[in-house]
């Protein structure tokens, strides 16, 4: 008897670490059809590049083996391909040699070779547009694609739809317009999957040493520096598993399997087979500030790009040195800086600091109503450097102050004065 009960014990004590161990994710088989466009008319070189930069979103994302079929499904057809994935889940189906799915045709091989996908990606064009703007002699181009993501291992079950607006213009070429909405796709196709809950990334600690932790997985799946993730803190309630966030992580260094990560705030302690789950961003910091310099007041805003970023991140930025402007009945000028630098990310904790520097340009329309007159030209060459000093007050939302110096040299002497000095200000930072 007391065998039979400490081997009762041990199996106990095995299927409850079972339980509690973290969930890490692994690569998914996934297939992707050609991109449908019935109904729309798509020049046929713009038509291949959307197909091969779909395919690259898929394969460069690190998370999916992915294969790809040539065959292009409509609206209308993708719906008969659910509905006959279903059928076949279900059993008691005769398999015919061939399919028809709208206007596309799958063979009967062709057909079960992407019913052994995980995920089955059906790209369709809902909108396709190309026209002349003469009034302001540009050719633009829209294009928006939708994304149906059908779970072929759990009766076809549609996982997620997701559409993507895309746009370009350009003054002398019309391939040039398509080609620029084309090349907006893979950006805004990437943010879409990692949003998806079932391709997010979940790991686990493997060490943690005071506020550096290494972290299993790393570009082998996708990783990135500037990624952020997500410590994940299990409850049980009775029968009821609850989870809630209980900390922030960010991707310092990544190697092939292994990443190291910077901890930004935690409630409890940590340690190995803590559960982790990536935080989806698009990968820029947003921010509003409101800056004052030499006498001059400076609202802006900067933009700096975080994902694939640490420590050094570039950024651009735009503000408006208040004193230069002037807007009346009789005539507007309207000063615009345009800067261009990047800062030096050093997290303590909730706080950081952030050493920047950047040089810029001052663009200035110049607007005469009664007469109809308008002009544009550039004025000033500018230098900015100085420090920041944030805290993150949530997961998504910094607040930060900034000390440094701005100058800024007219480019004609004659109309412009140049200014800047002493520059403090302060903002708010969306994680976006």
């Amino acid at each position: 008897r007391l065998a039979v009960g400490v081997a009762l014990v041990f199996v106990l004590a095995s299927l409850l670490g079972a339980g509690a161990q973290p969930v890490v994710s692994t690569k998914q088989d996934i297939a992707v059809f050609s991109l449908g466009y019935y109904g729309w008319f798509i020049p046929f070189q713009a038509l291949g590049t959307i197909d091969l930069k779909i395919q690259e979103v898929f394969s460069d994302i690190g998370r999916f083996r992915v294969f790809g079929t040539a065959q292009r499904l409509s609206s209308h057809g993708l719906q008969q391909f659910i509905d006959a994935l279903r059928r076949t889940k279900q059993g008691n189906v005769v398999v015919p040699e061939q399919y028809q799915f709208g206007e596309a045709f799958l063979t009967k091989a062709e057909f079960e070779r992407l019913t052994g996908a995980f995920i089955v990606v059906v790209p369709v064009v809902t909108n396709f547009a190309v026209y002349w703007d003469a009034k302001a002699a540009t050719w633009h181009c829209s294009i928006t694609t939708g994304f149906t993501f059908i779970d072929v291992a759990h009766d076809a079950t549609v996982i997620a739809v997701e559409s993507i607006d895309t746009s370009g213009s350009d003054k002398t070429s019309m391939n040039s317009a398509v080609m620029y909405a084309i090349n907006a796709i893979p950006p805004q196709l990437e943010y879409k999957i990692r949003s998806i809950p079932q391709f997010q990334i979940s790991t686990r600690i493997l060490e943690a040493q005071g506020p550096t932790v290494k972290i299993q997985l790393g570009a082998n799946m996708g990783l990135k520096k500037g990624d952020e993730y997500a410590i994940v803190e299990k409850r049980t309630f009775g029968i009821i598993e609850d989870t809630r966030e209980a900390g922030l992580i960010v991707i310092t260094d990544v190697s092939q399997q292994v990443s190291t990560g910077r901890v930004l705030y935690a409630s409890a302690g940590l340690n190995a087979d803590t559960q982790l789950k990536e935080i989806a961003r698009q990968g820029v910091d947003f921010d509003l500030y409101f800056h004052s310099s030499g006498g001059q007041m400076l609202p802006g805003f900067r933009m700096t790009a975080s994902r694939g970023f640490y420590p050094l991140r570039p950024f651009v930025g735009i503000q408006i040195p208040l004193g230069n402007a002037i807007v009346t009945t009789v005539v507007d000028i309207v000063p615009v800086n345009a800067i261009f630098g990047a800062e030096y990310m050093i997290p303590i904790g909730r706080f950081h600091i952030a050493p920047y520097a950047g040089v810029g340009l001052t663009y200035v329309h110049i607007a005469v109503p009664p007469i109809g007159y308008e002009s544009d030209s550039l004025t000033h060459l500018g230098a900015q450097a100085g420090g920041r000093i944030g805290y993150l007050v949530s997961r998504d939302i910094r607040l930060y102050v900034d000390v440094g110096a701005d100058y800024w040299l007219p480019l004609d002497r004659i109309h412009f004065r140049e200014y800047g000095g002493l520059t403090i200000g302060a903002g708010i930072s969306f994680k976006l």
